[in-house]
């Protein structure tokens, strides 16, 4: 089984999914594609990609190349263009991209760059996914599981969303906000209700570990 976990970010949802739809048919994973920067973000923060497919030309504030740039995250990036020029290409060089795809997609390019993907990706071993986040304490990214020295730590989906949240964050103060559009979206929960889920939290963890910044957001200091 492949180990692409593909996110497709395409401003034109019938590219997009004609596009998953192709991949799928290959045997790879696409995890979702998505048509705004909001939701690419919300999928990046959850879910374990290690591929993005990114239109350079989104019809939104900034480009490909700087959204992928702003998501500061490990995955690599394959861009999509219905054009390419050099300024595009000179800014694009600086993220290191696994290839460049024209759209509307060819399946035989799209296939090949795909392939080429997999096989950079496996040489960089980039499926280390442990992280540590303290001398007892490890996060596995890839299964969603925390370990308390070599022990399962058992979390609600709830709590496992919130820890992978607080990770990819890498020590930075996530507001309260963030916590409310990413893991409740269309359903916002009361105040307590969100102050009884990072209390629970921070039991399974060292106290010390999750920090609050006052009336904004919280933090998980790594140990």
């Amino acid at each position: 089984m492949s180990k692409l976990n593909i996110l497709i970010v395409e401003d034109e949802s019938l590219l997009a999914l004609d596009m998953a739809t192709s991949i799928s048919s290959y045997g790879y994973n696409v995890v979702d594609y998505v048509t705004s920067v909001e939701q690419a973000q919300k999928v990046l923060n959850l879910q374990n990609i290690n591929l993005i497919l990114m239109d350079i030309n989104l019809n939104d504030a900034m480009d490909g190349v700087d959204l992928y740039k702003s998501f500061n995250t490990k995955a690599k990036v394959i861009y999509i263009t219905a054009y390419v020029d050099e300024k595009t290409i000179s800014k694009a060089i600086d993220t290191d991209p696994l290839g460049y795809l024209t759209k509307p997609h060819n399946e035989n390019e799209l296939q090949a760059l795909l392939k080429l993907a997999e096989f950079k990706l496996d040489s960089l071993q980039i499926d280390n996914t442990i992280v540590k986040l303290s001398s007892d304490y490890s996060f596995d990214t890839n299964t969603n599981i925390l370990f308390y020295k070599n022990d399962f730590v058992k979390l609600s989906h709830k709590k496992t969303e919130l820890l992978r949240l607080l990770i990819n964050a890498k020590g930075a103060v996530v507001s309260f906000k963030t916590i409310e559009d990413t893991l409740y979206q269309e359903n916002p929960p009361s105040e307590s209700t969100l102050r009884t889920l990072i209390y629970r939290l921070r039991k399974e963890l060292d106290q010390e570990m999750i920090e609050t910044e006052l009336n904004y957001g919280i933090r998980l200091r790594i140990l």
